[in-house]
């Protein structure tokens, strides 16, 4: 599979959305009567959409 740059531009949207994503699960986390089964999905959701984050930022630094 051919690897294609990513222009600046979409990285840094790519980025921003995934910032987004992280801040809203943090902020759903934060409700007490959320269950397990929710939890769980948004912890998971935001473990990766850190993982997914650090890996774009590591791409936009190169």
């Amino acid at each position: 599979m051919p690897h294609h740059p990513i222009s600046s531009d979409t990285l840094a949207f790519m980025i921003e959305g995934q910032q987004r994503v992280i801040s809203h699960c943090e902020r759903l986390l934060m409700v007490n009567e959320l269950p397990a089964e929710d939890r769980a999905r948004l912890l998971r959701l935001r473990d990766e959409a850190e993982s997914e984050l650090a890996r774009l930022t590591f791409a936009q630094a190169a």
